[in-house]
């Protein structure tokens, strides 16, 4: 007989989407299986890309540096183009990514290691089942519980696949992987038996050919080209200049494009005719695609000792349109949207699109927020996804010269497709997603608030007042500068104060709080704050605080008086939290001042665009921008709560 279990939260897929998935159940204290077919985690090629914004997120559950300081980091660009006398000419050389956006940027590490450290991290908090070498075979859901968010109206049937053939790669066709079991791919201890899952929700995390997807009846829609690429990893033998830059060659016979990587590896993408590309998918020989790279690069020799990955694809992108159904099941990553790997944002997006995700899910398990908030996730989303392909699409044409009608334009970067690249480690790299407004992000319009009033059971918006700090986009992550601890003056990015852990953060920007009128509206705002009966008290209750396993919202002053100036102990009360175990909390009081020993502080007030008299600003657990108002405000801050959080918690 099948072994019956119950699960808060079920995932397929323990790929990058599926593990920043876990990640947020691990820190949040969910009750959660992940299964997958591999009895191991990717051991090379793959996605190597890592975006600014992915690096901040990873930095908010403890692994920033760690990744930061392993990966190699993607400095410039450099556009080469053929010439008529068969040479190649550089064109230009620039940064891969503007400065300014984030405290990192681009960088190259293997997808293997991006995952070997998100399962170091779930496993090491005990509450995720990890099942390897198990799929599942058959979905029922039982509707009559679908409305109730404490059943378990999902069930999966799971089986052993041991057995099993290994299939395809969901998006490439794959050469050279170890096939070899990993002992310790398993915590369960009862990997692969028959048995049975029920699961409140559940996350189609399971790559381009997903299993959860089809099981929905949803699909993929958009278009695919006859256009081959080869991929490898290999460590360059060759006199090319600009070998540790990443680099694109527009030549005659196709386009190349290079990217430095750890340990003096490269990845390359090099465009290949038709009949190159079926003579590699016939003898799954890298030393083809090295042959084409090596066209592409004369005059400049490109050889190589050993080829450690290689791998071909066809162009396509393609997007499933529904992403969330009863606000019980969820697809995310390549489930939802497959691309070409040139832009370098699957793994990145894929990360983003769970990091979403997952802390409203685990919100709703632990009764903080409202179920209804889980429609936030298909809303938010799914513009992103759109956005990528079309992102795609723009970089595939500038890529691909066989689609050029004149032979003039093999060698030619036309201006959108730089554009394209600009885009691509800037705003497309997740760091200026905006989430419009919905339950979870306030309007900047009262009226708009009130518009979204569609029926009784639906949750009110409250409305920003954006003026405050011009220059914070509401729904967008904040940015993160340089601040000063009141106490110590240790310095850190604003971002480093707000780890993922699910709680919501409310930042004051206290102003001068030397001056005797704002040193009164802070005093007036921490008693309202502060009084029992408030929102904000009710939900960090000790009750609330020992059930869930966190604060709800965490409350944190950053001013711009003079710190010297500032005693932190005349500061009220909430400020400096006390506790019989640890005493005084430090990290609370944060000052906007230039630093000793590091550039760029004293510049937040200014780049935020805040005036004399501050602002408050709640921020999500995913560090987006939730409401925005002034310090006196109190009651619309209570609002917006108490419309997101279950009555019974406050």
């Amino acid at each position: 007989m099948a072994n019956r279990v119950q699960t808060d939260v079920l995932i397929v897929g323990a790929g990058p989407a599926g593990l920043m998935a876990a990640a947020w159940m691990a820190q949040m204290g969910v009750r959660t299986t992940i299964v997958d077919q591999k009895p191991y985690h990717t051991r090379c090629g793959r996605a190597d890309g890592l975006e600014s914004r992915t690096l901040e997120i990873l930095d908010s559950f403890g692994l920033g540096d760690k990744v930061w300081a392993e990966a190699n980091h993607t400095v410039e660009i450099a556009l080469w183009c053929g010439t008529a006398d068969g040479h190649l000419r550089r064109q230009s050389v620039t940064a891969n990514s503007k400065p300014g956006w984030s405290r990192f940027h681009e960088s190259t590490l293997s997808q293997a290691k991006v995952e070997e450290y998100l399962m170091e991290y779930v496993k090491d908090r005990g509450n995720v089942d990890v099942k390897r070498e198990t799929a599942p075979t058959s979905l029922e859901i039982d509707y009559d519980m679908i409305d109730d968010h404490d059943k378990y109206p999902i069930r999966l049937d799971l089986e052993d696949v041991t057995s099993r053939p290994m299939s395809h790669d969901s998006s490439m066709e794959v050469a050279g992987l170890d096939t070899s079991a990993d002992s310790s791919s398993d915590d369960s201890g009862y990997a692969g038996l028959g048995h049975v899952v029920e699961a409140k929700y559940l996350l189609g995390c399971d790559g381009a050919r997903s299993w959860v997807r089809k099981q929905l009846g949803l699909r993929l829609e958009g278009e695919s080209s006859s256009d081959s690429w080869g991929v490898l990893d290999i460590i360059p033998l060759t006199d090319f200049p600009d070998i540790r830059k990443r680099f694109i060659i527009k030549a005659s016979c196709g386009t190349v494009m290079m990217i430095p990587r750890e340990r003096k590896l490269v990845r390359i993408y090099v465009e290949l005719p038709s009949h190159v590309a079926t003579q590699y998918r016939e003898s799954q020989d890298g030393t083809i695609l090295m042959e084409q790279v090596q066209k592409a690069m004369h005059p400049y020799t490109m050889k190589t000792s050993h080829i450690e990955w290689s791998t071909i694809y066809t162009v396509g992108q393609r997007v499933c349109r529904k992403i969330g159904l009863h606000n019980r099941i969820f697809l995310a990553g390549d489930a939802i949207h497959t691309h070409s790997p040139k832009a370098g944002q699957g793994m990145n997006v894929s990360m983003q699109d769970t990091f979403n995700l997952g802390w409203k899910i685990a919100s709703v398990v632990k009764g903080a927020l409202k179920p209804q908030i889980l429609e936030t996730y298909q809303q938010e989303r799914l513009p992103v996804a759109e956005r990528l392909i079309a992102l795609d699409q723009r970089i595939c044409r500038g890529m691909c010269s066989r689609k050029d009608e004149h032979k003039s334009n093999y060698s030619r970067f036309d201006d959108d497709h730089k554009r394209a690249l600009e885009e691509e480690n800037s705003s497309a790299s997740g760091l200026a997603v905006v989430y419009h407004p919905n339950l979870l992000v306030t309007s900047t319009a009262p009226e708009m608030a009130s518009a979204g009033l569609n029926n009784e059971n639906e949750l009110a918006l409250n409305h920003s007042q954006a003026s405050l700090a011009p220059n914070l986009k509401i729904g967008a992550r904040i940015p993160s500068l340089l601040i000063l601890n009141q106490s110590d003056a240790q310095t850190c990015h604003l971002q480093q104060i707000l780890p993922s852990t699910g709680q919501w953060n409310l930042i004051i920007f206290g102003a001068d709080i030397a001056a005797p009128d704002q040193a009164r509206r802070l005093s007036s705002l921490a008693e309202m704050l502060g009084r029992p009966e408030s929102v904000i008290q009710k939900l960090n209750n000790h009750a609330a605080v020992t059930r869930r396993g966190f604060e709800s919202v965490g409350i944190n002053l950053i001013h711009c008086a003079e710190r010297l100036g500032i005693e932190l102990h005349d500061l009220p009360a909430i400020f400096r939290p006390w506790t019989d175990t640890h005493g005084v909390d430090y990290n609370k009081v944060w000052v906007d001042e230039a630093a000793y020993h590091y550039a760029g502080g004293g510049e937040l007030y200014k780049s935020f665009g805040i005036g004399a008299r501050g602002c408050m600003v709640l921020l999500r657990p995913d560090q987006h921008v939730s409401f925005l108002s002034d310090m006196d405000d109190v009651a619309g801050l209570e609002q917006f709560l108490t419309s997101i959080v279950p009555e019974q918690t406050y």
